[in-house]
């Protein structure tokens, strides 16, 4: 049978997606200069790693695990965290490549974060041969399928997600419904946790919600263990044939999407804090400036003084239409005039006087503003 979740879009849902798509726009729009997006990235893959070790039951200080985590270790805890850092490495480079969420790159991800005592380590990780149990203060807390029928529920579980209806759902939907199926087959008898989270990120990456890798969902769930425990049960029976296979996962998703836009807004606070702190010192018409237009205001204030609507295709990565859109609209905003202002069609575009005499500012130090161009 085919994998189909069970599932409302309730009015929170609802809410909260909103909450998630206007974050995104917002850290879409501050202009922040690439040096200052590198470290914010780096912070928040410190912190994912922290926070997602920290979950599973690794209980190594903060300190201790910045210290380990770019070195190999023979102490588990320590190279459990050199793992993970080397899974998101992983998923960096099929991000590049815009490669989807196959069983394929499932079990290399879950290679490079598994933790073996001896041996080589394999390329692809395969799925458990065993009977594996969650148990919580000595009890049994979740009874996972049977390793028989893992296979077959990784295969349409992976299905369902590149099938043509589950592309067009909204990705916060489509990464919580991931994560909690993924868990729940268990498809390994270590690091399901850290494997599902990374992919649940991963999905939201491919679907432009990345942002920049600028959020750590893993920190809501460190402030709401119980509630992220809790959810994952919704009181089900502890064994997976009894109900848990077939069940509405509303109350999942509303915990999930409720806790990605908490992070999310946690973000969008610290860019546009961040943002404002690096702009305050800028001429104020430079401030007028979107991200986009930043990027045409550096390439005519440094390198050229008129671009073509193909120029600005290369610069922007839209297609000549969407082009041809901004163009006029950034005309329209007194940010650009067309080169040559009696031709019945705009073949190229300089920038408005008054930003032409900004650039001229610019120009006097150009070190200040060499940020501009990266």
């Amino acid at each position: 049978m085919p994998y189909l979740p069970k599932f409302s879009v309730t009015l929170t849902i609802s809410s909260n997606l909103m909450k998630i798509q206007d974050s995104a726009t917002l850290i879409s729009q501050l202009p922040l200069p690439t040096h200052i997006l590198r470290d914010l990235k780096h912070d928040s893959m410190v912190e994912t790693v922290i926070y997602s070790t920290k979950i599973e039951g690794n209980f190594l200080n903060e300190d201790r695990k910045r210290a380990v985590m770019f070195k190999q270790s023979r102490i588990r805890d320590e190279q459990e965290i050199y793992n993970l850092c080397k899974a998101l490495e992983f998923l960096d480079k099929c991000e590049t490549r815009r490669l989807q969420v196959t069983e394929e790159l499932i079990k290399k991800l879950h290679a490079i974060i598994k933790v073996i005592s001896s041996g080589r380590r394999p390329t692809l990780s395969l799925y458990r041969t065993e009977q594996n149990v969650v148990k919580g203060s000595g009890k049994i807390v979740y009874l996972p399928p049977e390793p028989q029928d893992v296979p077959m529920l990784m295969e349409d579980m992976v299905a369902w997600l590149g099938a043509p209806e589950t592309l067009i759902m909204p990705a916060p939907i489509k990464a919580g419904i991931f994560m909690y199926q993924f868990v729940t087959i268990h498809p390994y008898m270590d690091g399901n946790g850290r494997t599902a989270r990374a992919l649940a990120t991963y999905i939201l990456r491919l679907a432009g919600l990345g942002l920049n890798g600028l959020f750590v969902l893993e920190k809501f769930y460190d402030r709401n263990l119980r509630g992220y425990y809790d959810n994952l049960q919704m009181g089900l029976h502890h064994n997976y044939y009894f109900g848990r296979n077939e069940a509405d996962i509303t109350p999942w998703l509303e915990f999930f999407i409720s806790g990605l836009a908490e992070v999310f807004q946690d973000a969008a606070t610290i860019v546009r804090a961040k943002s404002a702190e690096f702009t305050r010192v800028e001429p104020e018409l430079l401030r007028t400036l979107d991200i986009e237009q930043r990027m045409v205001f550096a390439q005519m204030a440094f390198r050229r003084d008129h671009l073509t609507p193909s120029d600005l295709q290369k610069l922007t990565g839209y297609a000549d239409r969407t082009v041809r859109d901004k163009i006029r609209q950034w005309i329209g905003q007194g940010f650009l005039v067309p080169s040559d202002p009696n031709a019945q069609r705009v073949r190229a575009v300089k920038m408005a006087p008054k930003f032409q005499e900004l650039a001229k500012e610019v120009g006097q130090d150009p070190d200040a503003f060499k940020y501009l161009l990266s």
